[in-house]
């Protein structure tokens, strides 16, 4: 991604998705704008935009909605993680495979051919325009302090680890219940290097990210970052993925009695962070 659209992209709350799920059926949503304090802070960054001389589109894209039986995968039912996990194991792999796994998470921002289409010189005075309207209009409709879009998504995630820590990682049945998964992927020979449900519950995702990143740094010596995805076509990844998916489903196996609980909780502190920095209302993403 060039650095302009990283930095759109940050400025723009790098994609997070809005965790919430559709009305149940047969209701309609009592809110008539769900996204209004969204559409009054975009509306407020285009005109300091606007008096800063420069073009700005004001971007107030529809809420992610998950479907139920996303749901159900990412607060731990078992049946719905392993229809997911067979098809694409745990994520690394299948956006070469699958394109509508590739850019999930990532909203197409109207501003980023706006920034994209000025010379170097401009684009850096432009980006650094945006810069100081975000923090005004972010800060007003959120009523947290942020020196960027950087430092509002650097205080996301302090604060979600923070939680994650202390409520996943102090919580007794989880502790056993991680423990229980921990013998049983060594019982089968899987490298198991902690047992705190946060590290165990993201070990297996870790290990082929890790082995996406080699690929891409072996084509790529110059690339920086703890991820690097690799250019792979459909073809080269099936592979990975086919392994990838094997490994998925065995953690799965290992960690259905840990799932179920870990994710319920892990899913209540992601809306409790989202709720906290205005994602409910798209004031940081989606």
């Amino acid at each position: 991604m060039p650095a302009a659209a990283l930095a759109l992209a940050v400025l723009a709350g790098c994609g997070a998705e809005a965790p919430a799920a559709a009305p149940p059926e047969g209701k309609a949503s009592t809110t008539a704008d769900p996204r209004s304090k969204r559409r009054q802070m975009e509306a407020m960054r285009a005109d300091c935009m606007k008096g800063k001389g420069f073009k700005y589109a004001a971007n107030v894209p529809a809420p992610v909605r998950r479907t139920p039986e996303e749901i159900k995968a990412r607060t731990g039912d078992y049946d719905a993680m392993a229809k997911e996990r067979e098809k694409y194991g745990f994520g690394v792999f299948a956006g070469h495979v699958y394109p509508e796994r590739k850019d999930v998470g990532m909203r197409a921002d109207p501003n980023e051919p706006i920034a994209m289409a000025l010379s170097e010189t401009q684009r850096k005075v432009w980006l650094a325009a945006d810069e100081t309207c975000y923090i005004q209009a972010y800060s007003k409709f959120s009523g947290r302090k942020v020196t960027s879009g950087i430092d509002a998504f650097n205080q996301m995630n302090t604060m979600s680890k923070q939680l994650r820590g202390r409520e996943l990682n102090g919580d007794a049945e989880l502790v056993r219940l991680a423990g229980a998964f921990g013998e049983c992927l060594r019982n089968k020979g899987v490298k198991v290097t902690s047992l705190k449900p946060t590290d165990i519950s993201w070990s297996g995702q870790e290990a082929y990210e890790a082995m996406a990143t080699k690929i891409g740094k072996e084509q790529n010596p110059d690339a920086k970052g703890q991820l690097v995805i690799p250019d792979l076509t459909a073809e080269q990844a099936r592979p990975y993925l086919t392994r990838e998916i094997k490994s998925a489903l065995l953690d799965l196996e290992c960690g259905k009695d840990f799932y179920p609980v870990y994710k319920s909780k892990e899913w209540a502190i992601s809306q409790k962070v989202d709720a906290a920095f205005g994602v409910d209302e798209g004031l940081f993403g989606s």
